[in-house]
């Protein structure tokens, strides 16, 4: 769901504005790690790192379906490779 509020409505919004793409992919991947409350700054940092590519990939496709398969690979790899309490 996140990806659809993030790079679907938040990044399609932000930009066609004075942003531009670029700069919606640095607010949208910004906007996303500071909503990660539950990990350190370090953890958000990766977050914010990983929105950036997601953002990117957003981007070149033109589609909202590219980062939100992108993330629950991510997400699955994650929860098989290190448990779900990370």
């Amino acid at each position: 769901m996140e990806e659809f509020v993030v790079r679907g409505f938040l990044f399609r919004g932000w930009s066609e504005s004075f942003l531009g793409p670029v700069g919606a992919i640095v607010l949208t991947s910004a906007v996303w790690a500071l909503n990660h409350t539950q990990y350190d700054w370090f953890g958000r940092a990766i977050i914010f790192a990983f929105g950036l590519v997601l953002g990117h990939l957003r981007w070149t496709s033109n589609s909202t379906w590219t980062p939100v398969v992108a993330h629950s690979a991510c997400n699955a790899v994650i929860f098989f490779t290190l448990g779900r309490y990370v």
